[in-house]
């Protein structure tokens, strides 16, 4: 009678906790290529490089599915191809670095701008009698860096998937990968909307602002030469704002 007990205790147990089914989140990238009849904002002419840890490339996420279950996935490696196919998008050019850069390997590999993704995933079910997840979410962040280390932006999107019983019992990813590609082209677009100092204008972008001895008309001269980089793009806000107050302290 003892035997039956246990191995009843035991399915019981497996119900109530669930199974981790393996998924695959992978977008596919054939949906992040820039579409030829759509307007975009033209490249970014800099060298940009995202890096990724490797214990990050190697971890593996468990979020919730449907009936009681749970599904598991690698979420940075998945997006990680697909992470590099936008910034190749937004940037000139886009490479890997396979460890964290100094400022002077920046330099030295001509890497004008590091960006560094970190992603957070839910996932969840309304079905009770399947395990595939019916909606999934990716929130997506880019640390933004130039190549003297200051930090120019951290834009932050989130990406969202869902399926219908169909597909999710077909492919049972299907809703993941749905999530990541919606971040990735959201990212694309977030990194598009930043002023970012352009390499061949960082030069005069640097000037530092001297004390005139031409008076006031000199310096309103100046504000107007400061808020016409500011426009063009080559200074950004903080520039922008610390060079114009250095210029309205002199008055």
């Amino acid at each position: 009678m003892k035997l039956p007990i246990a191995w009843n205790l035991i399915f019981c147990t497996a119900l109530l906790t669930g199974c981790a089914h393996p998924i695959d989140v992978t977008p596919k990238a054939a949906g992040l290529d820039v579409s030829t009849g759509a307007m975009m904002q033209p490249k970014i002419p800099a060298k940009a490089a995202y890096y990724i840890a490797s214990d990050l490339t190697k971890l593996e996420v468990t979020t919730p599915g449907g009936g009681g279950d749970n599904v598991r996935y690698y979420p940075y490696q998945a997006i990680e191809s697909g992470f590099q196919k936008i910034l190749a998008n937004v940037f000139g050019s886009a490479i890997k670095l396979d460890a964290a850069p100094t400022t002077a390997d920046l330099a030295s590999k001509g890497i004008n701008y590091l960006v560094v993704p970190t992603i957070v995933t839910t996932s969840g079910s309304t079905g009770f009698f399947t395990w595939p997840p019916t909606n999934f979410s990716v929130d997506l962040t880019s640390q933004v860096r130039s190549q003297d280390g200051t930090i120019i932006s951290t834009p932050r999107v989130v990406g969202v998937g869902a399926a219908e019983t169909g597909e999710r019992l077909g492919d049972h990813g299907i809703a993941g990968r749905r999530a990541m590609a919606d971040a990735l082209v959201k990212m694309q677009a977030a990194l598009l909307e930043i002023r970012m100092i352009q390499p061949t204008a960082q030069s005069q972008a640097s000037i530092p602002i001297t004390k005139s001895q031409n008076g006031a008309n000199s310096i309103e001269e100046r504000l107007s030469r400061l808020k016409s980089l500011f426009n063009q793009g080559l200074l950004n806000k903080d520039e922008y704002n610390k060079k114009r107050t250095a210029l309205l302290d002199e008055l």
